[in-house]
């Protein structure tokens, strides 16, 4: 799907893709976000609540990663599909009947869950259904931004994602925690399908820019998949992001999933200690995500991203090497390096906004996303066999370790810096 291109117009700003900003965009990107931020809360108030279920009653590093394998392998086996649907079908569609579509199941699974039909199985397709949605939701929003706001404010535009993220996971795990221990995992179900609902009206409801055709393009699906690949491999800048981005996922994301068990195994943590966890992350993601709002990245992105990353693993490695009284100090770490994940986070789409043409955009980000999640389920694969062996602490010394070499070594990579050139 393509945008309709307006004429120019003098007395309008462009925005990121060269056309006039539409009336009143700052009110579109409120509605949006209204949505979004709801649906967020809700779905990490759910995920919580399936991740502690999972500790307290199996208390096993093997489960946890077959949970984060759910939350993480529809993303990366989908979203090439996704990115295609956001090239050729309106974009607004695309993502109501993903949030939709997440909400019927969540629905469905509280009535199965309140009837007594409860099981791993179930709490792991719960993860899974949400994951799938992600995979089509996500590439429709990324497109769809460069069309509401102008270039300047794209770094900023895109770390209001994971301002709104981390706000949520302030207190979505104390949500989720409360709802589940006094209603049960029903009513944390049906406050997530609540929110998908009201997300989806405000994408209803929301005035977007520029005519678009619903007609299919002519192209099949795997010419499309196979132009998008080739607008990745042509481009030896954003193949070598690429690679940055799926050793950073591949070493930390991993890291994140293991922490309820850091906290229960190692400190001897129960659930309000776990989501004292999950809180310190989400302060310092929403501390992080703020100082990048305010400041805007600057013109160096890359060197953003390679002491944010460096940062993550110094962070990690000396999670890993407290003492089991050292609960507060593992506390605080916590939100640092999840203060340097939202410095990381912030430069990569607008880097890649830099380098892809708005046509291509859907399917290269869906690409993008599916390759460098991929990174994750392989890293998750690796990090529950790890954990139990070696132990989960001596586990974060190791992902933090082989982390930093992996930033000082990207750092010097002539590619990535020519990212900042715009070459």
């Amino acid at each position: 799907m393509e945008t309709i291109p307006r004429p120019p117009s003098a007395s309008r700003e462009a925005n990121a893709n060269g056309h006039p900003l539409p009336l009143r965009w700052k009110r579109t990107i409120a509605i949006i976000w209204t949505g979004q931020a709801d649906s967020i809360l809700a779905t990490i108030a759910a995920t919580f609540a399936v991740l502690w279920h999972i500790t307290a009653t199996a208390d096993s590093a093997l489960m946890l990663s077959a949970a984060g394998i759910a939350s993480l392998l529809p993303v990366a086996l989908l979203s090439p599909l996704g990115g295609v649907a956001a090239d050729r079908f309106n974009k607004r569609h695309v993502m109501i009947a993903a949030d939709g579509i997440a909400g019927a199941f969540s629905l469905a699974l509280a009535v199965a869950v309140g009837l007594g039909f409860s099981s791993m199985l179930l709490l792991l397709s719960l993860l899974a259904a949400r994951a799938t949605a992600q995979a089509f939701h996500g590439p429709s929003l990324m497109a769809l931004m460069p069309e509401l706001v102008p270039e300047r404010d794209m770094v900023r535009i895109n770390t209001l994602d994971q301002t709104l993220s981390s706000g949520s996971a302030i207190i979505g795990p104390a949500v989720g925690i409360a709802l589940y221990t006094a209603w049960g995992f029903s009513a944390v179900l049906v406050m997530d399908a609540l929110c998908a609902a009201l997300a989806c009206l405000c994408l209803a409801v929301a005035r977007l820019p520029y005519a678009r055709s619903d007609a299919p393009s002519s192209a099949g699906v795997t010419a499309d998949l196979r132009d998008g690949a080739a607008a990745i491999a042509h481009d030896r800048p954003v193949a070598a992001l690429l690679v940055m981005v799926m050793l950073a996922m591949l070493l930390f994301l991993p890291l994140g999933t293991l922490s309820p068990l850091m906290t229960y195994d190692w400190f001897g943590g129960d659930g309000f200690a776990a989501s004292l966890v999950e809180a310190a992350a989400g302060i310092g993601l929403l501390v992080g995500s703020v100082a990048m709002l305010a400041w805007g990245g600057g013109k160096r992105l890359v060197g953003v991203l390679a002491v944010a990353g460096a940062l993550i693993g110094a962070g990690c490695i000396v999670c890993g090497l407290l003492p089991r009284d050292a609960f507060p100090v593992y506390v605080a770490l916590i939100g640092l390096v999840f203060a340097a994940t939202a410095a990381f986070n912030a430069p990569v789409i607008p880097l890649m906004q830099k380098r892809v043409p708005a046509e291509k955009f859907g399917r290269v980000m869906g690409l993008f996303g599916s390759l460098s999640t991929l990174a994750s389920p392989v890293g998750l694969a690796i990090a529950g066999p790890a954990a139990e062996a070696l132990g989960v602490n001596r586990w974060f010394i190791v992902c933090g370790a082989l982390l930093v070499v992996a930033m000082i070594v990207a750092s010097a990579s002539c590619s990535l810096r020519s990212l900042d050139e715009g070459a």
